[in-house]
């Protein structure tokens, strides 16, 4: 009985390279998709701030708390030191400000270090707050509660800035 010299040179599957070349596209995709998912639930979308309306499928900023804190001639200075803040606030009627008001500090690139603080009056007519920690550069969002005004301004502690303006801002 002589070779069968097809028999010989047939191998198995798992020696071809054609199957491993295959085997791996496929691995790698599912590789590459689980990486993106991790990535996608670790750091989902950022919420829009702004004073922001629906228009078809766009967002339009509508400027309109910007328009009323100008109306009510708000403008007011923050100072910022590292433990307490206290905003100086002018406005036409002083005796209309509510003795609450909302201070927004948002971070640049991360909302999850976004934080809400509330400013109380004190006897002398400026708002006081205790803060912790502060993003070294971001933007400052003063607001009645209601949220239907607000002045504004940008920060970054590296330029040394001890006060900061804040003013009705169109963004």
């Amino acid at each position: 009985m002589t070779p069968d010299p097809i028999a010989e040179t047939q191998t198995p599957w798992y020696r071809q390279f054609w199957p491993w070349l295959v085997l791996a596209i496929l691995g790698w995709g599912i590789v590459s998709s689980t990486i993106t998912l991790s990535v996608a639930l670790r750091n989902p979308p950022q919420m829009m701030t702004g004073d922001y309306q629906r228009l078809g499928k766009a967002l339009v900023d509508t400027h309109a708390r910007a328009d009323r804190a100008e109306a009510l001639g708000l403008s007011g200075v923050l100072g910022m030191i590292p433990d307490e803040w206290s905003l100086a606030l002018d406005a036409s009627d002083p005796a209309a400000l509510p003795p609450t008001l909302l201070l927004l500090v948002q971070h640049p690139t991360d909302a999850a270090r976004d934080q809400q603080l509330l400013l109380r009056r004190d006897d002398d007519g400026s708002y006081r707050t205790a803060i912790d920690s502060v993003p070294s550069r971001g933007r400052i969002i003063v607001s009645d509660l209601e949220q239907s005004w607000w002045i504004s301004a940008s920060y970054d502690h590296a330029l040394g800035v001890a006060d900061l303006a804040l003013k009705p801002e169109r963004l």
